[in-house]
């Protein structure tokens, strides 16, 4: 287990039977396509690029993205489906089935329509926010009873409508009162910014009241209704009534496209298929005789798959041939890496792939850390009953068909994580910050203990890095890293144990045993560095270095306190919630403190599970995987369906 071994597949058939057999690979869903580069320079003439490939996926992609973006629009207004959904079988499809589904649900009318309907709301909220301003505007000048406009047509007047900034009304006021000449004026509406007025003067004092209007920032109405403000008004009203009615019947339409969404999901299904199919016939080499297709698959799906393409291509002239990685592609990390693992690892391969792919000819870490993560998980968590609340929730989720194959591992692994803080707060006899009845430790009464064991678990855990680094380097026969990084770190570990645990007994021979490997090792530190390097006062150098790594490595030590610490902070937390909810009158303890007890409890779990999943990954991440592990490899990607709401089945 762990890394999977695996098998070059090649396939070579006739050009036209390129696609149904990337269909069917598809569906088979265990090869990852690769480049067929074992060409001479000679014979490449004779194969050519696939045909518009690029431009028909180009084109499907911008399909997609319009899809995609329909089926988000369509989901704002289609109402969700009940929870019962969430535990139905998805429909089983075929890729045929699934592609002649398709091509009969008309999507490009659906489409069409969808796009129609988005359109006309959009226009018609742009035509209400318009009509919004029209009324902002109306509602100001309504006290008018005629059109602004018939002012313009008197022979004898000027009749000026306009706004000044509210601060101005005083000064503009003093500023006519004191100019020699006959006028009227009058508010027509006042906000807190703007005054509305009308000002009436003779024909011949036009000229000169305009510079006395400028100077306090007079700013004239323009005014384009035909009919009086206050008509105008009602008009708009009128239109906006009638907009908002359209735009409510729309709306309303797309709540009752439940089967037209579900009619685009599938359509997506079947275009994101049809574009992994183009990516991998990219790939795939071909000429007017012949195509060639490359792959690599896991050993143990071999004959599976080979039995399955001679099935369903049993009267297609092809020959299918399978052989074994080359030394010179797994030393150029060509060969993809599948991680293999048993039911209990499987879910925390993500973490795995998270931190990087190992290489082909690496290890896997995955098993190794496993038992750690769900251990330190659950002593930086420690109760049982925050545990059965996330068993619970996790178990409910995981029997959801509806998610993906990935969701449903990474409830699997939150739930083995729950089973950990359960054993673990059993170990503390803590449930929901309340003692148990039993318990072997107190999460209150022994910190110390605590912490030491918390350590000691943190020194097996970093044994085991060094134990896969000396591995690895025995592996590719690097005997200097074999000590250097492994050996020498897991004698100092094993010294600085022995001398911990002798300050208890106080033995001599465990003393001189302890020292002997501590001093030793730095000892061998420097010859080992000085041994293999050709310059001898560069290793010297290094062997100084190495003290500084000494101290790192006291560092990662202390690391593993933060299990205790998060584990005691969380538990002292429920605690002293529980303090509180008891310290309430009775009759409020059972009402507004059940309450209470619910809030700050969810809170306390909320930050206690955040605080083990970080620190949980990070001890790996750091402590663990800085060891020995090295990222880089090529991930295996098979080319496979969609399934994002469907499932896709076999036909052989």
């Amino acid at each position: 287990m762990a890394i999977a071994k695996m098998k070059r597949l090649t396939i070579v058939s006739e050009p036209q039977n390129v696609e149904s057999l990337l269909e069917h690979l598809q569906e088979v869903k265990e090869t990852h396509i690769t480049p067929f580069d074992a060409l001479v320079e000679e014979d490449q003439n004779f194969f050519k690029e696939p045909h518009n490939l690029v431009e028909d996926r180009i084109s499907d992609e911008m399909r997609l993205r319009e899809l995609r973006d329909m089926i988000t629009f369509l989901k704002d207004y289609v109402p969700p489906k009940n929870w019962r959904h969430h535990f139905k079988e998805r429909p089983v499809y075929s890729l045929e089935q699934l592609e002649q589904t398709v091509k009969s649900l008309g999507i490009e009318s659906l489409l069409f329509d969808l796009e129609k309907q988005r359109s006309e709301l959009s226009r018609i909220q742009k035509d209400l926010q318009s009509l919004e301003e029209q009324e902002l505007f109306l509602r100001q000048w309504q006290s008018l009873d005629l059109n602004p406009k018939i002012a313009k047509e008197l022979s004898h007047f000027d009749v000026h409508y306009g706004t000044i900034p509210t601060e101005q009304q005083d000064h503009l006021k003093t500023a006519l009162g004191e100019w020699d000449a006959n006028y009227f004026i009058d508010d027509i509406f006042y906000s807190k910014d703007l005054i509305g007025y009308v000002i009436v003067t003779e024909k011949s004092l036009n000229k000169d009241l305009m510079p006395v209007l400028r100077q306090y920032q007079w700013s004239p109405l323009v005014y384009s209704y035909e009919e009086p403000p206050k008509v105008a008004l009602e008009e708009n009203l009128t239109k906006r009534e009638t907009l908002v009615s359209k735009d409510l019947d729309i709306r309303q339409q797309l709540k009752t496209e439940s089967q037209t969404l579900d009619t685009l999901l599938l359509a997506e299904e079947d275009l994101a298929n049809r574009i992994e199919r183009i990516k991998a016939q990219e790939l795939v080499l071909q000429s007017n005789h012949v195509t060639v297709i490359e792959a690599w698959l896991e050993d143990i799906q071999v004959d599976d798959v080979r039995q399955s393409i001679e099935d369903s291509f049993e009267t297609v002239a092809m020959a299918v041939f399978v052989s074994d990685a080359k030394p010179e592609e797994i030393e150029a990390n060509e060969v993809p890496t599948k991680l293999t693992n048993h039911w209990l690892a499987r879910p925390f391969e993500s973490l795995t792939l998270q931190y990087g792919v190992p290489t082909y000819d690496s290890v896997d870490p995955t098993p190794y850390y496993t038992f750690f993560q769900i251990l330190f998980f659950g002593l930086m968590s420690a109760d049982v009953g925050y545990g059965l609340l996330l068993f619970i929730a996790t178990f409910i989720a995981g029997r959801m068909t509806t998610l993906s194959e990935s969701m449903k591992q990474s409830m699997k692994m939150f739930k083995f994580n729950a089973v950990g803080t359960m054993i673990i707060g059993l170990f503390f006899g803590s449930f929901f910050g309340y003692d148990l009845p039993f318990r072997v430790m107190s999460m209150s009464d022994n910190v110390i203990e605590i912490m030491i064991f918390s350590v000691a678990i943190g020194l097996v855990h970093m044994m085991v890095g060094y134990f896969l680094k000396a591995r690895l380097a025995l592996q590719e026969k690097d005997y200097s890293s074999f000590y250097l990084d492994a050996v020498q770190w897991m004698m100092m570990i094993l010294g600085g144990a022995l001398l911990a645990v002798n300050t208890l007994f106080n033995q001599p021979i465990i003393q001189t045993i302890g020292l002997v490997l501590l001093l030793g090792n730095i000892i061998g530190m420097f010859i080992a560095n000085i041994i293999v390097t050709p310059n001898k006062l560069v290793g010297v150098g290094k062997g100084l270095f190495g003290l500084i790594d000494v101290a790192g490595l006291v560092g990662d030590i202390v690391s593993y306190t933060r299990l205790t610490a998060l584990g005691v902070a969380g538990a002292n937390i429920g605690m002293a919630f529980n303090l509180i909810v008891g310290l309430l009158p009775p009759v409020a303890r059972f009402t507004v403190g059940i309450l209470l007890f619910i809030v700050l409890h969810s809170l306390n779990i909320f930050i206690t599970y955040l605080g083990a999943y970080v620190h949980s990954m990070r001890l790996q991440f750091v402590e663990f995987f800085g060891k020995f592990y090295e990222s880089g490899g090529k991930r295996f990607t098979p080319l496979k369906p969609l399934e994002k709401h469907i499932h896709i089945r076999r036909d052989h």
